[in-house]
């Protein structure tokens, strides 16, 4: 045995899992998902700040315009989330 190491499992590559797969699967799951949430929060910001900086005669018949894209946003965002989800 001068030499080898015989029958040690080092402890960096041993898994309770066999069928485990490293790799960079999750990470990129979880960055789509915080891209997703990060794209649903920047439509509801810039919708309120649209909204808080109208003036007042213009803000009946802004809110639709806002309300339009602030779901496009979210409806967006969401799906990318989903994807993000279903990638994990």
């Amino acid at each position: 045995m001068h030499g080898e190491l015989g029958n040690v499992i080092l402890a960096g590559v041993a898994h309770n899992n066999p069928n485990y797969d490293p790799g960079w699967k999750g990470f990129f799951a979880a960055l789509v998902v915080i891209a997703g949430g990060a794209l649903v929060v920047a439509g509801v910001i810039a919708g309120r700040t649209a909204w808080r900086s109208a003036e007042r005669p213009r803000e009946r018949g802004l809110w639709r315009a806002l309300l339009a894209t602030t779901g496009c946003f979210g409806v967006v965002g969401l799906s990318i989330i989903a994807l993000g989800v279903w990638l994990f």
